[in-house]
C-alpha cells in the first residue's frame, strides 16, 4: 500500500472533490480528500467503482470560493470499511508547467505550506519556509479566521445536481435572514439522525432536527436575526460532530477543535 512507500510529506486536507474516468463524458462521483502530497491525495467516498492504475480526472473544490483546480491521477489504492470507501491517487503529469501551478493555488488557498516538495522538478521559485503545524481551518496567531464569499454557494453534480453550502435569503429591509442549512450525504455517511447545533438554539443538542430526503442529505431552514454571526455545528446520530464544509468560515473552539460560522 503507498503508506509505506512515501517520500515527500503529507498534509491534512479536507477539500470537496469530484472525479470521474478520464477521457470520458460521464457524471462526476462526489468525495472528501483526506491528505495531500506531491505524490498524490487520499480521498474518502461514498462508493469508489474503480480499478487499480484506472486513471481520473480530479477536481478539487478550494474555500473561500476561489473556483477548483483541476489534476489527473491513477488509482493505486483501495479499500471499504463498509460504510465509507478510501483510496490513494498518484499524480499524472502531463504538462509539468501545468500540474505545478494547480498545486501552488492548492497552498495558497489552504495555508499548506509551500515546499519544494510540492514540485515534480526543480522550479525558478523563491520559497517562503512556513509551519507545517498550520492546518486547514485554523485561525492563525493573530485570531484571524479563514473566511469566503458568501455569495451564490456552488452547485456539484454527482449524478444529479444539488446545492452545496448554506443558502440565505434576507428580507424585512435585511433584519431577518432565512438560512438553509444543508449537510450533504457524502459527510453524513450513514447517519441516522442529526441536528444542527449552535448560537441560535443555546447549543442544545436536541432543539433542531434536520430531515433527511431521498438522496440522503440533511437539510433544515432556520429564520435568524441578520446583522451577526452564528457558531454552529452538526451533531451526527448523538455520538460525533460535523463541520459544515462550506462554513462562511471557522473559529477555534474551547474543546481543541473548530466550530463553523454563518454570517447573516
Amino acid at each position: 500500500m503507498l503508506e509505506n512507500k512515501r517520500t515527500h510529506k503529507r498534509f491534512d486536507l479536507p477539500l470537496i472533490v469530484k472525479f470521474r474516468q478520464a477521457a470520458r463524458a460521464v457524471s462526476y462521483s462526489l468525495g472528501l480528500t483526506k491528505n495531500l502530497s506531491c505524490d498524490g491525495i487520499s480521498l474518502e467516498a461514498r462508493n469508489f467503482n474503480f480499478n487499480l492504475q484506472e486513471n481520473l480526472e480530479l477536481e478539487l473544490k478550494l474555500p473561500q470560493n476561489a473556483g477548483s483546480v483541476s489534476l489527473l491521477g491513477d488509482v493505486v489504492w483501495k479499500q471499504n470499511d463498509g460504510k465509507s470507501s478510501y483510496a490513494g491517487i498518484a499524480f499524472k503529469i502531463l504538462d509539468e508547467k501545468i500540474h505545478n501551478d494547480a498545486m501552488e493555488k492548492i497552498t495558497s488557498y489552504t495555508k499548506i505550506p509551500l515546499v519544494s516538495a510540492f514540485y515534480g522538478n526543480k522550479i525558478d521559485k523563491k520559497i517562503d519556509t512556513v509551519s507545517e503545524e498550520k492546518h486547514f481551518h485554523k485561525p492563525d496567531e493573530t485570531g484571524a479566521v479563514q473566511s469566503r464569499d458568501i455569495g451564490k454557494p456552488p452547485v456539484i453534480s454527482s449524478g444529479e445536481s444539488r446545492v452545496l453550502g448554506l443558502t440565505k435569503e434576507y428580507y424585512n429591509d435585511g433584519k431577518e435572514c432565512k438560512v438553509s442549512f444543508l449537510l450533504p450525504r457524502d459527510a453524513a455517511r450513514d447517519a441516522l439522525t442529526v441536528t444542527v447545533v449552535g448560537d441560535f438554539n443555546n447549543w442544545n443538542i436536541n432543539a433542531t432536527p434536520m430531515v433527511k430526503d431521498k438522496k440522503g442529505d440533511f437539510h433544515i431552514t432556520l429564520t435568524l436575526a441578520g446583522g451577526r454571526e452564528y457558531r454552529f455545528r452538526y451533531f451526527l446520530d448523538g455520538s460525533r460532530w460535523e463541520n459544515d464544509w462550506l462554513a462562511d468560515k471557522y473559529v477555534s473552539n474551547a474543546f481543541g477543535s473548530d466550530d463553523s460560522v454563518v454570517i447573516v
